[in-house]
C-alpha cells in the first residue's frame, strides 16, 4: 500500500469523525491550515513510516509570544509545565512565532488525532483566558496580573482531563468520552 493511499484513508476517517462535509479531507493536508472545533487555527503535521500513518496535531493561538511580558511569561512557563506534565503536550512557539500546542508523541489512530484536537482546544482557550482574563472575569487592560493568578491557571488545567479521553492513556481509565465535534 502507498503512503499517499494510507494518507488519504487516514484523512478521510479524520474528516468522518470531525463531521466535515464529503471532500473535507482536503483541508486537513499535511502543514494547510484549517479552524477547529473551537475557532483557533490547527494544522496536522504528518508522519509516514511504510503502511503506517501518524500525525501530531498542532493547535495555534491567536497570540505572537514576542506579546508576552512580566508575570505572563511566568504563566506561560507554569502552563508549559502543566500541559507537559499533565497531558504530554507541549507549549512551544510555530513557524509564523505564534504560540502553539503539540502533542510529543505521533498518534496513529485518526479518532486519537480528533480527540487529541479536541483537546489541544480545550487546553488552548484555557490558556487563552489564563493570560487574558483578570480572576473578576473581566478582561486584562494590560496591567500586569496578581501572581496568585499564575499559580491558579496551572491547577484548572487537571480539570481538563476528566473531560477527554487522552489518546496516550493505555490504562483504559474511566474518563467521559470526549465531545463530538461540529
Amino acid at each position: 500500500m502507498n503512503t499517499t493511499t494510507t494518507s488519504n484513508e487516514f484523512l478521510s476517517e479524520m474528516s468522518l469523525l470531525m463531521g466535515l462535509p464529503q471532500g473535507g479531507a482536503t483541508a486537513l493536508q499535511d502543514s494547510s491550515a484549517f479552524w477547529g472545533p473551537g475557532g483557533l487555527l490547527c494544522r496536522l503535521q504528518m508522519q509516514h513510516d511504510g503502511a503506517v500513518t501518524a500525525v501530531r496535531p498542532q493547535v495555534l493561538l491567536p497570540m505572537l509570544a514576542r506579546e508576552l511580558a512580566g508575570l505572563r511569561v511566568e504563566q506561560m512557563m507554569a502552563m508549559q509545565q502543566a500541559v507537559m506534565l499533565e497531558y504530554g503536550w507541549m507549549l512551544g512557539l510555530s513557524s509564523e512565532g505564534m504560540l502553539q500546542l503539540s502533542p510529543l508523541k505521533w498518534i496513529e489512530q485518526p479518532s486519537d488525532a480528533v480527540a487529541a484536537l479536541d483537546l489541544g482546544h480545550a487546553v488552548g482557550m484555557q490558556a487563552l483566558e489564563s493570560l487574558f482574563v483578570d480572576e473578576d472575569g473581566e478582561a486584562d487592560d494590560g496591567a500586569e496580573p496578581g501572581a496568585a493568578k499564575a499559580s491558579s491557571s496551572v491547577g484548572s488545567f487537571s480539570d481538563l482531563a476528566e473531560e477527554f479521553d487522552m489518546p496516550w492513556d493505555e490504562a483504559g481509565s474511566g474518563r467521559a468520552k470526549r465531545p463530538t465535534l461540529h
